[in-house]
């Protein structure tokens, strides 16, 4: 019996669907990320301008934020189909042509690069390619 209901427990979180965050979570992940790396003040402030330089600390902090999103997994790198969905919504149409330019920014780590530079490679890619979308998404609501 206790094994069926792991499974089933398993079965459950598998197939949990994404819950697309807003503005007020964004806030919060970065502040806990800012925290948690001690980043300078200097830098969060490049953060805020959308500018994300290519050094260690920011590459860190670009995994932070994304996996405390869901986004991206230490193990499997990033999720295209949260993304879409953040950017899109709940009914993101996964076999569109966004979504495939998504994908086209992320890798599976071939390079075996650590996960913070791993994180940073694709995010900037996605933010190059996507920022006006990722800016929307974020952007207050009235």
């Amino acid at each position: 019996m206790k094994v069926f209901v792991a499974i089933c427990v398993l079965i459950g979180l598998a197939s949990a669907d994404y819950v697309v965050k807003n503005r007020h979570d964004m806030l919060a992940y970065r502040d806990e990320c800012v925290k948690e790396l001690a980043v300078p003040v200097d830098l969060v402030e490049k953060y805020q301008r959308w500018e994300y330089p290519n050094d260690a600390k920011t590459q860190c902090y670009i995994k932070c934020v994304f996996t405390k999103w869901g986004l991206f997994d230490v193990q499997s790198g990033f999720n295209v189909e949260n993304i879409h969905q953040q950017l899109v919504g709940n009914h993101a149409d996964h076999n569109e042509a966004f979504h495939a330019s998504l994908a086209a920014c992320v890798d599976k780590n071939e390079q075996g690069s650590n996960a913070c530079e791993w994180a940073y490679r694709g995010a900037t890619c996605l933010l190059k390619e996507n920022l006006a979308q990722i800016q929307k998404s974020l952007a207050p609501k009235a």
